[in-house]
């Protein structure tokens, strides 16, 4: 293997898309001031610290966008002011504790319930969570779930036992449905059962802090039409569990549930909603971000350094226009920025990389959006890219929701939060919406 061949992997590697960064990791990129200059540690962790009573917040923005590593930094933030933290991705696409396809609040608390056994088990008494499950011992024996007899029920096998449990939720649909007509007539007395383990660990420490992420990937489900859907009846029917905990709690939440209808009522029942807009590339007359881009290609630099001391340009790739385009095609999504800049590194054998390998990359991972888009949808992405604006309308929050249209946002010279939104340049760059866009200027010209 040649010394180009080892670096292309090891930059293959170093682009991966789906790894939130820790804190102090090198590669992060502080790309506040560019997208609506609000620290997650500020937003979010002010009122923790702040707050004599418990807050309950909620945390969303798109899929992708980098809020998993901000909500590491918070995580590091709260320990460094004292606080006990109990940080867990609660869905991963491998791993967890949820399934995406299906989830209701019963799988919430019991993640959180075995979330904070782990983390706090050195820290106090965990006969309260121990009695609830020796109470339920029986049922527990008739799905199958445990095998060891009552008298063994210690820490390490109420652990194990809670592991199994939250393992049928995620990956059995069968068992999961009967965990739930479980846990439902018996959730009071586990919300009592936590808040008293929960009390006898703040005898050491008095602000504990669950942050549950990835809850933002539950797929939205209606049972029936004009039912709630299961992400308003989690975060707004249930919410006196999901607030019933004697601690403070981040969760993560959908985008679409944030700009819904119930977006008042959310507010009113977490207080401010913290939203994660994408990096601007672009102003509102679609002239080109230089401090936006100028974090993306910083981002870019440090992903190189990490493996090797390369100049981005030209030893990595060819020209500044080549990082221009890539930087701009990502519409200032983190995690599309590394998808692209990940292929091609692929479609590469010899550095530096090519304008035309990024340009095949772009097209390539184009491809999923226009993919995802309805017919009926086209009209609602032309006048969002003509207006900068959307309609608070189901339809519109959809294509929020697939990434479709992007939010920005930025301070104006009133201090005033000004929020816009576009078509994602990957769109705007096919050739369907640049015909799509002729006719459309030109049928409302005549008109």
């Amino acid at each position: 293997m040649n010394s180009d061949s080892r670096l292309l992997k090891d930059l293959f590697n170093s682009f991966k898309p789906d790894m939130p960064l820790e804190p102090g990791d090198t590669r992060y990129v502080d790309c506040n001031s560019v997208r609506g200059d609000e620290d997650v540690t500020r937003e979010l962790g002010g009122y923790i610290t702040k707050d004599e009573n418990n807050t309950y917040q909620l945390y969303s923005g798109h899929r992708g966008g980098g809020k998993s590593t901000e909500l590491k930094r918070l995580r590091k933030y709260l320990e460094d002011s004292g606080c006990v933290v109990v940080y867990f991705a609660a869905a991963t696409e491998d791993a967890g504790d949820l399934s995406f396809q299906d989830t209701q609040y019963q799988d919430i608390l019991l993640s959180c319930t075995r979330q904070l056994l782990e983390k706090l088990k050195d820290r106090a008494d965990s006969s309260p969570i121990q009695n609830w499950l020796r109470d339920r011992w029986k049922e527990l024996i008739d799905l199958a779930l445990t095998e060891v007899s009552l008298d063994k029920l210690d820490l390490s096998v109420a652990l194990s036992q809670l592991a199994k449990i939250t393992a049928a939720v995620r990956t059995e649909p069968n068992k999961r449905r009967e965990i739930r007509k479980l846990v439902e007539p018996n959730t009071e007395s586990l919300v009592q059962a936590l808040n008293e383990f929960i009390r006898n660990a703040k005898s050491t420490n008095n602000r504990i802090v669950i942050i549950a992420d990835n809850l933002d990937r539950i797929v939205q489900t209606q049972p029936e039409e004009g039912a709630p859907t299961n992400l308003e009846d989690i975060f707004i029917n249930r919410s006196e569990l999901m607030r019933g905990l004697d601690c403070h709690i981040v969760y993560t939440a959908p985008i679409s549930l944030l700009y819904s209808t119930s977006s008042s009522e959310l507010q009113n029942i977490y207080g401010k909603i913290q939203i994660l807009p994408m990096v601007m590339v672009q102003s509102q007359d679609g002239s080109v971000w230089e401090s936006g881009m100028k974090k993306l290609r910083i981002a870019l630099e440090k992903r190189v350094s990490y493996v090797e001391e390369r100049e981005l340009v030209p030893q990595i790739f060819d020209t500044e226009k080549t990082v221009q385009l890539l930087c701009f095609s990502c519409g200032g999504h983190l995690r599309d920025l590394m998808h692209i800049a990940r292929d091609a590194v692929n479609q590469t054998t010899q550095l530096p990389i090519p304008e035309k390998a990024v340009k095949r990359a772009i097209t390539k991972f184009r491809r999923g959006y226009m993919e995802a888009l309805r017919e009926s949808e086209w009209a609602l992405l032309l006048k969002v890219h003509e207006t900068k604006q959307r309609l608070n309308e189901d339809a519109y929050r959809n294509l929020l929701n697939k990434r479709c249209i992007l939010e920005y946002c930025f301070f104006d010279d009133d201090d005033e939060r000004i929020s816009w939104y576009d078509v994602h340049p990957l769109i705007r760059g096919s050739k369907l919406f640049k015909e799509r866009w002729a006719n459309y200027q030109t049928a409302n010209h005549e008109s």
